[in-house]
């Protein structure tokens, strides 16, 4: 089992801290300020459907939403918090800066090159016309 002091996104509160290292299988998602946060919501869901899970310990996921392909971090201390949720798509991945990077690489913003090729980096001369 991997430890829970291993390198990740840091939690929202000590208790949720508390809740990963110690207490039953839950799944925590980013709050709006970044953190981790336990999210009742999508472990009761779970929870319902398959029962009590034990703490199984860190397991990092990235959701994609079925209905937006909207990506999202997943902490989790059971995978089946993540492989059965019902409205997303789950995928293991080795750690959070890697689930971190995927995400914000889905908003990165595309414009076309000279040849017409996309291109992630603005051309030369667009800082120069703002300003």
């Amino acid at each position: 089992m991997k430890s829970h002091r291993e390198p990740f996104w840091p939690f929202a509160s000590a208790w949720d801290e508390a809740l990963a290292v110690q207490g039953p299988a839950t799944i925590f998602t980013l709050d709006p300020k970044g953190l981790l946060r336990a999210d009742a919501e999508r472990t009761r869901e779970i929870g319902l459907e398959h029962g009590s899970l034990a703490n199984a310990g860190p397991h990092h996921y990235l959701l994609k939403d079925r209905a937006t392909g909207v990506l999202m971090y997943a902490f989790v201390t059971h995978p089946t918090l993540a492989e059965a949720q019902l409205r997303a798509d789950a995928a293991p991945v080795p750690d959070a800066l890697t689930a971190q990077q995927a995400v914000a690489g889905q908003w990165a913003t595309r414009r076309l090159g000279a040849a017409g090729a996309h291109t992630a980096e603005p051309p030369a001369g667009d800082a120069a016309e703002r300003e």
